[in-house]
């Protein structure tokens, strides 16, 4: 039985994308990055899908986690 995890995540287009390209190159064929565009945010919809919940679930961690880190790093380059 196939699960699904989908997170979402919206604010500043340029935070987001970097954040994002830095995993893609990760495990392209785990997840699915799709972007909703907002007037002054960007919304991205990452969707898991594997073929257990214990699967999908530990997939949506490392995810969150390498996010994170992505998102930490550009704020110490940042400032």
């Amino acid at each position: 039985m196939e699960s699904t995890i989908e997170i979402r995540w919206s604010g500043d287009p340029g935070k987001i994308k970097r954040a994002i390209q830095s995993i893609e190159p990760d495990d392209p064929d785990a997840f699915n990055v799709d972007f909703v565009h907002h007037e002054s945010s960007i919304e991205a919809i990452i969707t898991v899908k594997a073929s257990s919940l214990s699967t999908a679930k530990a997939t949506a961690d490392d995810i969150l986690a390498c996010l994170g880190a992505a998102t930490v790093a550009g704020d110490v380059l940042e400032d």
